[in-house]
């Protein structure tokens, strides 16, 4: 993909989660390629078990995906599942 130029418009990458209750993203956020979406959901992911780290403390894992339409429909692209087990 070229530098991206005024005028076009940047390719739209929705967040989900689930921890217990699903949370669905229906904005979204612009990234220039799917490269740059995959490392922010990585640097996310991170962040949000940084400041709960409890949210995998119950033996259900933590997901977090990516897809190319709001509300978790479209396709999915990437996801992210975090377990912590006891022994």
């Amino acid at each position: 993909m070229g530098p991206v130029t005024p005028g076009d418009q940047l390719p739209r990458y929705f967040f989900h989660t689930h921890n217990g209750e699903t949370v669905l993203d229906h904005r979204g956020l612009e990234f220039p390629n799917f490269r740059a979406a995959r490392d922010e959901a990585i640097r996310t992911c991170g962040e949000m078990l940084r400041q709960i780290p409890s949210a995998i403390n119950n033996g259900d894992p933590f997901q977090l995906w990516v897809t190319d339409q709001p509300e978790g429909r479209g396709k999915k692209l990437l996801t992210l599942t975090v377990l912590a087990e006891n022994g």
